[in-house]
């Protein structure tokens, strides 16, 4: 189906480096799997920004949001090519509240890649999040922080690493973003800079073992709580001297997408995870039970 475009204007910095909603120089959007993400924003009509790597989707009032986290994205795309060699083009989109809730069954504003399609969503604004108001962060900040996790989904399926457990996942998303801001955004460290001061008691569930089990059923406020501890323990990965590269590849090697593992213990991917940086398991006590 061919997309309706509307005219959107964007920064000085965008209208050079992107080609902004001209119907006659973008292409319709490649071909979605039916029930999507992707297919079902794609029906929405919405504004467009478009680069050689990118295609972004945007709601109506949220063209500022829109333009920061797009050119967020493109640099960090740059980034990631330069370093992983990976080449995917990106596809996502920055919906309001009513948009969000036409898009996808996930709760506004929980980001999320779609695993089918690796199409992104993020939220316009998350300070609705519930427990924002514990976080103590910079609510734009911490979006772009969740862009880039996001992102790394993506990555981790190209490069072909995946786990039956799922806290694995979310720590390989996690790594490669903090790898990224590491590198090239230290002002955005807060999400992976440790668990919230006020946030660190207000977990019901206490192990890494139950984010397994439960994952996105504990809730939103849960779920946000073991991602504090995830990001934290990504960074012990992150800033490992050996460079992104070399543990992105160690992943690769310890929980391939091939490997036909089942579900392991919390302590045999602690151990796969000591493999890659020795220390990882200390980092990871306050989660596996063991301290």
């Amino acid at each position: 189906m061919l997309l309706r475009i509307r005219r959107s204007f964007v920064s000085a910095f965008l209208a050079v480096l992107f080609l902004v909603s001209a119907g006659a120089l973008m292409p319709p959007p490649a071909a979605q799997p039916a029930g999507t993400n992707a297919a079902r924003v794609a029906l929405l009509g919405l504004y467009r920004i478009v680069g050689p790597d990118l295609v972004l989707f945007y709601s109506a009032g949220a063209e500022a949001e829109a333009s920061f986290y797009a050119e967020e994205v493109a640099a960090a795309v740059r980034w990631y090519r330069e370093t992983l060699g990976w080449t995917d083009p990106v596809t996502m989109a920055v919906l309001n509240r009513a948009d969000y809730l036409r898009a996808t069954p996930i709760p506004y504003p929980s980001p999320h890649a779609e695993t089918a399609t690796g199409f992104i969503i993020i939220a316009d604004r998350v300070e609705s999040h519930p427990g924002f108001d514990l976080w103590d962060l910079d609510a734009r900040a911490l979006n772009a922080a969740w862009m880039f996790h996001e992102l790394g989904h993506v990555i981790a399926r190209s490069r072909g690493i995946l786990s039956a457990n799922l806290w694995i996942n979310e720590l390989v998303a996690s790594v490669i973003m903090a790898g990224y801001i590491r590198a090239e955004r230290p002002e955005f460290l807060g999400f992976q800079s440790g668990m919230p001061p006020r946030f660190a008691g207000a977990g019901r569930f206490q192990t890494l073992a139950q984010f397994d089990e439960l994952y996105f059923a504990m809730g939103q406020f849960d779920y946000l709580w073991f991602h504090f501890h995830i990001a934290r323990i990504a960074d012990y990965l992150a800033s490992d001297p050996a460079g992104l590269a070399a543990v992105v590849e160690g992943l690769r090697r310890e929980f391939p997408a091939e490997g036909g593992r089942g579900r392991e213990s919390i302590a045999e991917t602690v151990e796969r995870l000591e493999r890659i940086r020795p220390g990882v398991a200390a980092a990871a006590a306050p989660v596996t039970g063991a301290n």
